[in-house]
C-alpha cells in the first residue's frame, strides 16, 4: 500500500485524534511515570513531542519542572493556554525534536513517548536529545513494537516503523547513551485489546461520513483501563509485545 496516511484516512495532526486517548494510552503513561520519577536526577524535564500534552500534564503534578515541545504549532498553542497561570514552571515551545534550538545540557530528563516511529530521521533525533540531556540524565523512550505489526492503523497514526528491540537499543547507544534497558510491553491485554477492540472501532469510526462517534461509556473505559493493569505482571517481555519502553543515561561528565 503507497498511500500516505493523510491520503488514506484525512489529515490530522499526529497526537491530535480522539482515537489516541483512551485506557491504553493512561496505561502506557503510567508506566512512564514508574520508570521516570524513581530515576530522575533533578527536576527539569524534557517532554519531546508533547502532542496535547497529557503526559506534560501528569508530569507537572508529579512535581517537575517541564518544557514541552512538539511541531504542530496547534497542539502548542492549544497546551499552552490550557498550563496559562497553573502551572510553575511550565514552558511549551514549538519546534523540531531533530533540531530544538535548545541549550546544551539543559534538561535531567527527556521524555519521547510514541514519537521516533513518525519521524525520518530517528537517530538524528536520539543525538538531538543526548545533546540536551545532562551527563548522567535520564532518557526515556517509547515506540510501538513488532515491525511484522505494521497494518493501516499504523498508516493512519502516521508511523513510518515499528521497532525490534535490539533495533532501538542500537540507535540509542548510537546516539551516545549508556546503560540502555528496552522492555516490552503490552502484553497480553493491551495487544488483544488493540486487535479485538480498538482497530474495529477506529475501523467503524473512519467509515462514517460524518466523523468519529461518541467515546466509549466511562464505566467501560475504566473498567478496561483496570484490567490492562494486569499486563505489568509480563512487563520485560517482548515477544508479543505492543509496544517498547526504553531507559538510558547520557553519557559523559
Amino acid at each position: 500500500m503507497s498511500c500516505s496516511p493523510q491520503t488514506a484516512f484525512g489529515a490530522h495532526d499526529w497526537g491530535s485524534a480522539p482515537e489516541l486517548y483512551g485506557p491504553r494510552h493512561d496505561y502506557r503513561e503510567a508506566l512512564i511515570l514508574r520508570r521516570l520519577l524513581p530515576r530522575l536526577p533533578g527536576p527539569q524535564v524534557l517532554n519531546a513531542g508533547a502532542g496535547a500534552g497529557s503526559l506534560t500534564h501528569r508530569l507537572l503534578r508529579a512535581g517537575c519542572a517541564v518544557t514541552s515541545i512538539d511541531a504542530s504549532g496547534e497542539l502548542c498553542r492549544r497546551l499552552a493556554a490550557e498550563l496559562a497561570g497553573t502551572a510553575a514552571g511550565a514552558r511549551v515551545l514549538r519546534c523540531d525534536v531533530v533540531d530544538t534550538g535548545l541549550p546544551d545540557r539543559a534538561f535531567d530528563g527527556v521524555v519521547c513517548a510514541e514519537v521516533l516511529e513518525h519521524l525520518a530521521d530517528d537517530r538524528a533525533a536520539l543525538t538531538e536529545l543526548a545533546r540536551v540531556l545532562r551527563p548522567g540524565g535520564l532518557l526515556l523512550v517509547t515506540v510501538p513494537a513488532g515491525p511484522f505489526r505494521y497494518d493501516w492503523v499504523d498508516l493512519w497514526a502516521g508511523h513510518l516503523r515499528r521497532y525490534e528491540p535490539s533495533d532501538l537499543a542500537g540507535k540509542i547507544t548510537g546516539a551516545g547513551f549508556g546503560a540502555v534497558e528496552v522492555d516490552g510491553w503490552g502484553f497480553p491485554l493491551s495487544a488483544a485489546y488493540h486487535r479485538w477492540v480498538y482497530r474495529p472501532a477506529l475501523r467503524r469510526r473512519l467509515a462514517r461520513a460524518r466523523g468519529p462517534g461518541g467515546a466509549p461509556p466511562r464505566a467501560a473505559r475504566t473498567a478496561v483501563r483496570a484490567a490492562l493493569e494486569l499486563d505489568s505482571l509480563f512487563l520485560g517481555r517482548t515477544r508479543g509485545a505492543l509496544g517498547l519502553i526504553a531507559t538510558a543515561r547520557r553519557a559523559g561528565s
